[in-house]
């Protein structure tokens, strides 16, 4: 049951009886000027606050109130790009994305929009974009989800899926989701693949179905 404290304010006649003081002067009594209706007022309203005004603590969050706060993101990032160079100093990888919300208690990344740049040396590159993904950091690895495309930077060839995983250190990107690859005017269907990008190696998985188009 809630409690209420009662207590009452001090009056505008009370308060106003305050203010008619009097002081003796050598031919009797003589009362001081009235204050002002404007300062009886805020006297009033500070008393009353006084009275009134009783904070108290809030209380603990519930058990499922603190497990989702540990469900919460820890960082919220806007336009991120981030490059990952190797031992000797060379760009190897390039991450960016539009939104970034990171769970540090869980290992992993969310993020909105991401963009993927490997380079391999020799001006040989690839690059990835989809519209979601997270970064597992305990493998080091890049997941992205819908709309996936990758890209030999090159010859040109892209390969189409809905989910795709990249293994950052390894630079091998693979594919348990149909997959269209697009070089020209030929394109070749899979039920997935596995890529070594350092290797420029396309590897399609089974029921591979192509399609040749002629050169004009």
């Amino acid at each position: 049951m809630q409690r209420r404290r009662r207590c009452c304010a001090p009056s505008l006649r009370a308060t106003a009886q305050l203010a008619r003081l009097t002081e003796a002067t050598s031919g009797g009594l003589r009362l001081v000027p009235r204050l002002p209706l404007q300062i009886l007022l805020a006297i009033v309203l500070v008393l009353a606050a006084n009275h009134y005004w009783n904070p108290e603590t809030a209380e603990s969050p519930d058990l499922d109130t603190s497990a989702r706060r540990h469900e919460l993101p820890k960082t919220y990032l806007e336009v991120v790009r981030a490059w990952t160079f190797d031992e000797g100093g060379k760009l190897t990888d390039i991450v960016e994305a539009e939104r970034l919300e990171q769970f540090p208690r869980r290992h992993l990344s969310y993020i909105t929009m991401p963009r993927f740049f490997a380079h391999s040396g020799d001006d040989r590159s690839w690059s990835a974009s989809a519209d979601k993904g997270r970064t597992d950091e305990k493998v080091d690895r890049l997941l992205l989800r819908k709309n996936v495309v990758l890209i030999h930077d090159q010859s040109g060839t892209r390969m189409k899926t809905q989910a795709l995983d990249i293994e950052l250190e390894n630079k091998v990107a693979s594919s348990n989701k149909k997959v269209t690859v697009v070089q020209g005017n030929n394109s070749t269907r899979a039920d997935g693949m596995v890529v070594r990008m350092e290797d420029e190696i396309i590897i399609m998985k089974p029921n591979v179905e192509s399609i040749y188009a002629p050169m004009p």
